[in-house]
């Protein structure tokens, strides 16, 4: 598994460094659909729905140091048979310090805290990532992000390590609205070990789908519909949530 991951995480990243024509945007982020498409086709589903909520905070502290924290409070609308409806189910608290080796390419370490209420548990989550940004035609603009996790879940003895890949998509609506975009959100988590509780393998996947209102330069509010499909692990079956999405989005900067 970590061969063959170590292999495609080679690949990615040399696309994203040598990134350089929009077949290869398209190609990348279907890259993503195809890895997500044999769990939807054969796997047994349960489902539920969601509201998730989001604060991210952008910070520019020199040219070339950045950080960001997320806030993200998430509640349960309707779930699963045995499980707590019209509750919180997960308070998500992360951060993390970058350094920007190019205008459109940072690297960042992280760490977050995640309680969840059903069950009860604590995890906490030190993570890398790679972010690269290309403007493409029409001042549309594409985002990619390698993420590798080390999970400390509360109740699991070993350290559990996931990858995630993240591309987000945004293009400019100035013909219904001059601060109004679409924004399309695709991620991929993969396991990459075997634990008393994650096993390795696909973990998930999310879709989103929705608007970006740009109040000024430095705020905006997002909202849509967000997919997640969730592998389920032995006998449990997989779970599809139905997410209803608010964001708000902040940058700051400190260079005079």
């Amino acid at each position: 598994m970590f061969e063959t991951f170590k292999l495609l995480l080679r690949f990615i990243v040399r696309r994203l460094i040598n990134f350089g024509s929009h077949n290869e945007a398209h190609y990348l982020c279907a890259f993503a659909f195809l890895l997500l498409l044999p769990t939807i086709v054969f796997a047994d589903t349960e489902t539920r729905s969601s509201l998730w909520t989001m604060s991210l905070n952008r910070f520019q502290f020199t040219e070339q140091y950045r950080g960001f924290l997320d806030i993200q409070p998430r509640f349960t609308v309707d779930d699963v048979p045995g499980g707590d409806n019209g509750s919180v189910d997960t308070i998500l608290i992360r951060g993390a310090l970058g350094y920007q080796l190019k205008p459109n390419i940072g690297i960042y370490q992280g760490y977050a805290i995640i309680p969840t209420y059903d069950p009860d548990r604590v995890e906490h989550r030190s993570f890398q990532e790679l972010l690269a940004k290309h403007s493409l035609s029409g001042a549309a603009e594409l985002v990619h992000r390698l993420r590798f996790e080390q999970r400390f879940i509360e109740g699991v003895d070993d350290t559990s390590l996931r990858f995630r890949y993240f591309a987000r998509f945004t293009y400019p609506l100035d013909q219904i609205h001059d601060n109004l975009s679409l924004a399309i959100n695709e991620e991929v988590f993969i396991h990459l070990n075997d634990t008393d509780g994650p096993r390795s393998g696909f973990n998930q996947n999310r879709l989103f789908v929705g608007l970006n209102y740009r109040v000024s330069k430095s705020f905006a509010f997002e909202f849509g519909y967000q997919n997640q499909y969730v592998a389920g692990q032995g006998s449990a079956d997989d779970v599809v949530n139905h997410i209803a999405f608010i964001g708000m989005q902040s940058n700051f900067s400190f260079i005079d």
